[in-house]
């Protein structure tokens, strides 16, 4: 399957390959973990999101109503420019509104506004306005002056920013729990003591010693927390999945 977006420095088309190790997307700058386009011309690492590749002229989105979208290669004029989806630096491809001043990731312009898992246990929502704090920084804007988005619970208790699930799991992979493998598949790191690190720095557990059984509301923590990753990231992603269900089959 063709893309839209081609790789700059060669003629080739870009082909679709399912999800395999984490990349950083040659387009918006941004990590990856789900389907990407590559480049098929040897040597070559160019490689693009799916929203990166088959990005539009003009976009829409409706927690700005009044603002038109259009697609850029590099952030219009000379001022670092931050997305105001995630909060996160804009360093290639976004979205922007001349009109607004508005700038959108094209992963946070496609994020999905409801998940929920298959039982139907959670329903979560992407929120522009968020009634509580997020759950890993303990605060309700992701820097000053900056909301940032965030999924946040049915009943309001469970919030998760945006950025901020974006930066936990970009810590990790630098931190070599999630295992570039070559065979098409993400690899998790084999050590229980460095799970369990893992696991911790995420935050979705209490600190501490803990029970042998867990208790229904970690459960569900880490149901949400599994979810957002995916809203995020996209599916599947299974070294994420691996490092949290070892919490629940300690």
């Amino acid at each position: 399957m063709s893309t839209k977006k081609g790789c700059p420095s060669h003629a080739e088309a870009m082909q679709l390959k399912q999800p395999g190790a984490p990349f950083k997307c040659s387009g918006c700058k941004q990590m990856g973990f789900g389907p990407s386009y590559h480049c098929e011309s040897s040597n070559c690492s160019y490689v693009l999101h799916e929203e990166c590749a088959n990005a539009v002229s003009i976009a829409f989105h409706p927690f700005f109503s009044k603002s038109n979208f259009e697609f850029h290669e590099k952030a219009p004029g000379k001022r670092t420019r931050y997305c105001d989806g995630c909060g996160k630096d804009v360093l290639g491809f976004v979205y922007h509104c001349s009109t607004t001043g508005y700038d959108l990731h094209p992963c946070c312009l496609k994020l999905k506004h409801n998940i929920s898992d298959q039982e139907g246990r959670v329903t979560l929502e992407l929120c522009q306005k968020v009634p509580s704090k997020c759950v890993k920084c303990k605060h309700r804007n992701v820097v000053e002056r900056v909301k940032g988005w965030s999924y946040v619970s049915s009943g309001g208790d469970c919030c998760y920013h945006v950025s901020c699930v974006k930066e936990l799991i970009l810590e990790n992979w630098k931190k070599g729990y999630f295992s570039q493998e070559t065979n098409n598949s993400i690899g998790m790191s084999s050590d229980r003591e460095n799970t369990q690190v893992a696991l911790r720095s995420m935050e979705i557990v209490p600190s501490g010693r803990r029970s042998r059984r867990i208790n229904k509301y970690t459960k569900i923590a880490v149901l949400v927390f599994k979810l957002v990753v995916s809203a995020i990231f996209g599916n599947p992603i299974s070294a994420i999945a691996a490092l949290v269900e070892a919490l629940v089959t300690d």
